[in-house]
């Protein structure tokens, strides 16, 4: 385009004076693309002085990378008689440059052809470096979900997947510029959809929530994941999205099943053991009927129950609960009528108190099917444990008292079982072993410091 001389001019097309009031850039040009007049912003901008200004082509005035695609847009609206508009760089005087919105309009006579050209310049400087540091920022924020391996998900409150990292779409083979919005849910198996929803209710209700998934993809083994939902709420505290963090725990899973099969292993070839050595037993000893033998065979039993319940609990721990009713099972029907156990049910033993307390609860049992509270149809054993928060620290404190039986004398002999009843492998610790002979009944107590004897899962939520 064009300059065109005032005295080229035909009749004014509009007073051109007016649009110099007005904040815009603004260009008046002709129909043959020579312009009419360029108000005294856009002069101001492009030369420093309105009355100095001279222009043989504005187009120079365009930043030369975006040159090419103005004069492309000036060209085909030309020869379309159509608007256009089109953010460009327009240099200045000092060689600076700042963004524009540019937005051609033609002004048509009522034969349909065109009088002129209105070509507005709105200054979007400030918004556009807004937008791009708003889109650098953005972009930082994608690069670093992306590296991590975690799957990260942004889910609306009613389950609509609104943004998903790399790592999420390669699990879940969605495309990365799929623009998202489909149900999260439906992209997990079928068979995790129930604690999906659950976990995804719960979320949306405020609270955090946590549920395993898997995935399959094609060629690929199943896949284990541990999906970690964190709600995230607005000012009025209401839920507007969900943050899911699923981690793959593939690895560990593979992992905990090799230990329970070493577990397994293990305890299979302790029972080998224990079997060998009651074997042993039975062809040393000259009568294999004894007494002894029958009580060594027990407690060599006790010990393999302890074992079990140590297996089962893959050796972190086992409750309170759990080892003193294998321990009394020895009692048959007694146990559940004769005996009340009053205490957590699910607090946690360290595997080396396991043993230790499971072989004085088999001891005490047996001594009272023999001569104590379970020998007749009246007695009672009650079991207690809690943790008793005292001026010296925590304490664990278990009790085994009996009552309604016979009645119960001090006896001179010690054998192994009043010795494992009385024994205190924690007295270091500060344990204590109490073990009377009462009118009552026979009453055994035991207490030690909660560091010493349970298990650190439990410690910890203490």
């Amino acid at each position: 385009m064009h300059h065109r001389g005032a005295g080229n001019s035909s009749q004014p097309l509009l007073p051109y004076e007016a649009l110099d009031y007005l904040p815009d850039l603004i260009c008046v040009i002709g129909p043959d693309g020579f312009y009419e007049y360029f108000n005294k912003p856009w002069r101001q901008y492009a030369s420093g002085n309105a009355d100095q200004f001279v222009s043989t082509n504005w187009t120079e005035c365009i930043y030369e990378a975006d040159r090419c695609d103005v004069r492309r847009e000036v060209a085909d609206a030309m020869a379309s008689a159509t608007s256009f508009s089109i953010d460009l760089r327009l240099t200045n005087i000092e060689g600076g440059e700042r963004w524009f919105l540019l937005r051609a309009h033609p002004q048509l006579d009522e034969r349909g052809q065109i009088r002129f050209w209105l070509y507005i310049l709105t200054d979007i400087h400030e918004r556009k470096l807004y937008k791009f540091n708003l889109a650098q920022k953005s972009k930082i924020q994608t690069d670093m979900l992306n590296v991590s391996l975690d799957c990260i998900k942004v889910i609306t409150a009613d389950g609509k997947l609104q943004h998903m990292n790399k790592a999420g779409c390669i699990a879940l083979n969605v495309q990365e510029n799929s623009g998202f919005g489909m149900d999260w849910l439906n992209l997990l198996p079928e068979e995790v959809h129930e604690d999906g929803r659950k976990a995804l209710r719960y979320a949306g209700e405020g609270r955090p929530a946590r549920f395993p998934g898997i995935s399959r993809l094609s060629g690929e083994g199943v896949r284990y994941w541990d999906n970690m939902l964190t709600p995230l709420k607005n000012g009025s505290g209401e839920v507007d999205t969900i943050l899911c963090v699923s981690r793959d725990v593939t690895t560990q899973k593979e992992n905990q099943r090799r230990i329970e099969l070493l577990l397994r292993e293990l305890d299979h070839r302790s029972k080998n053991m224990l079997t060998v050595v009651q074997a042993l037993i039975r062809r040393t000893v000259p009568d294999p009927r004894a007494d002894f033998v029958k009580a060594l065979d027990q407690r060599l039993c006790s010990i393999s129950r302890s074992q079990d319940l140590l297996i089962e609990g893959q050796w972190v721990g086992i409750t309170v609960r759990d080892l003193v009713w294998s321990q009394t099972a020895i009692a048959g029907g007694a146990q559940e009528k004769h005996m009340l156990f009053n205490g957590d049910p699910n607090l946690r033993l360290r595997p080396g108190a396991a043993e230790m307390i499971g072989l004085a609860m088999h001891e005490l049992a047996t001594n009272a099917i023999k001569y104590g509270a379970l020998s007749n149809d009246c007695g009672t054993v009650t079991i207690t444990w809690e943790v008793e928060e005292r001026s010296d620290g925590r304490f664990f404190h278990l009790h085994w008292k009996e009552s309604g039986g016979p009645e119960v004398t001090t006896t001179q002999r010690r054998g192994f079982g009043t010795a494992v009843i009385g024994r205190n492998p924690f007295a270091r610790h500060g344990a204590k072993v109490t073990h009377a002979f009462k009118a009552s009944g026979v009453s055994w107590e035991f207490e030690v410091p909660v560091a010493a004897i349970l298990s650190d899962i439990d410690i910890e939520l203490e």
